[in-house]
């Protein structure tokens, strides 16, 4: 730059003070007879064009200092973008890495919560299936008692120990078979409707299977005795009749 500037001007100081200096009036040239004054002749025109040169020469360098500096503005402003858009590469860089350490982050956040999750899901069927397990033991002197004509203000202890003593031949069953508990399943019906079934809880579990196992004796009424068992246990063995029928047939 300072090497441009200072031919800048001195070629601005040169044309200056061509243009400056004032055109005197040419004197009248007294001709000698002899070469001298040739001589002298020759050398003022030589001068002048010599002039001349230098003064075609330095509005040339003029012209190309300006067009350096043209040249430079452009390179500086070509520059300036590259720097700005360096430093947004380098901002969109930083924010990149940001996004994948919380990409990596949630990630592995999101491998623990599956974990945990994993681990609840099997707590969980771990305490359904002992649910299940516990309602099937404190069900496992239960039985089920059907189509048996429902009375208001009925004890349903006394029906069964009657209908174990009428229809099962168990002599003395109100005093020999203890019944815990009974009562009907379900809300109250209509008169209209289907008697509600009898759950009775035994408390001798031979007394249960004893039961049971005389209730085929009730063929041809509609008495019916079932085992109590949980809706989840009913469930998935009512899904199991259709494959149980096929592999039969």
């Amino acid at each position: 730059m300072s090497k441009q500037h200072g031919l800048k001007r001195s070629a601005q100081n040169i044309n200056n003070s061509m243009n400056s200096t004032p055109n005197k009036p040419a004197k009248p040239k007294i001709l000698k007879p002899n070469s001298t004054t040739k001589d002298t002749d020759g050398e003022d025109e030589t001068k002048q064009v010599n002039l001349n040169d230098i003064y075609d020469m330095m509005k040339t360098m003029m012209s190309k200092l300006e067009k350096l500096d043209t040249i430079e503005k452009n390179v500086k402003s070509l520059d300036d973008d590259l720097q700005s858009l360096k430093a947004s590469l380098e901002y969109a860089h930083a924010e990149v890495v940001d996004l994948k350490k919380d990409n990596k982050e949630q990630k592995l956040m999101g491998e623990k919560i599956n974990k945990r999750v994993e681990s609840l899901e099997k707590e969980n069927a771990m305490l359904h299936n002992s649910i299940i397990d516990l309602k099937a033991r404190s069900m496992r002197g239960n039985l089920i008692f059907h189509n048996i004509e429902e009375r208001p203000e009925e004890n349903t202890t006394t029906i069964i120990h009657k209908l174990l003593e009428e229809k099962l031949n168990i002599e003395d069953a109100s005093s020999k078979v203890k019944i815990d508990r009974s009562h009907r399943l379900g809300k109250p019906r209509r008169e209209t409707d289907k008697p509600r079934p009898i759950v009775a809880k035994f408390n001798y579990y031979q007394d249960k299977e004893h039961i049971l196992a005389n209730a085929k004796k009730l063929k041809g009424t509609n008495i019916g005795i079932s085992e109590q068992y949980p809706a989840e246990i009913m469930e998935t063995r009512r899904k199991l009749i259709p494959e149980f029928q096929e592999g039969k047939g």
